[in-house]
């Protein structure tokens, strides 16, 4: 039987184990120049995702055919690929949503963004409210981390050694 001390290091153990971050979400974008051809795809695609910070869009896209760069707000609207700030060129890109505002993507190859394939998101700082679902829903394994593993595997070493 465990006495007042044990528990007390239990609750403590799992109170210090508890995750005080909310998990990024992983946002599956499937990277291609749209077949409708319009500049709104994108955005209806991904209408009712809500993007917080440390967010991760995977831009899914095979090396050779795509690429992801990122854009001033001026250059987007005007698919100046040219002015590019940075060049993703193999596939799939990952890019971390690391700071609030707005981000702007297309794809840089000849008349891809023209075509629609041009992506704009807005990240705001997380919250405790409820994510509308990403484009393609990540599987269950891709989502488990490590602070959600580790207090498990304290709570169990600990539960093993009091009792």
């Amino acid at each position: 039987m465990a006495n007042i001390a044990d528990i007390a290091i239990l609750v403590l153990l799992i109170v210090a184990s508890t995750p005080h971050t909310t998990e990024a979400t992983k946002h599956v974008v499937p990277w291609m120049i749209p077949a409708t051809q319009n500049s709104s795809f994108y955005s209806n695609l991904l209408a009712n995702t809500k993007f917080n910070l440390n967010d991760i869009l995977f831009f899914n896209y095979t090396t050779g055919t795509h690429n992801v760069v990122t854009l001033s707000k001026d250059d987007f609207k005007a698919c100046n690929v040219k002015k590019k700030m940075e060049t993703f060129d193999t596939g799939p890109t990952m890019f971390e949503l690391n700071r609030t505002g707005e981000y702007y993507f297309a794809c840089a190859f000849p008349f891809h963004c023209s075509l629609g394939q041009k992506l704009s998101v807005n990240v705001m700082a997380s919250s405790s409210s409820p994510e509308a679902a990403p484009a393609k829903a990540p599987s269950p394994a891709s989502r488990l981390s490590a602070a959600v593993t580790f207090p498990a595997l304290l709570m169990v070493i600990a539960i093993n050694i009091l009792f």
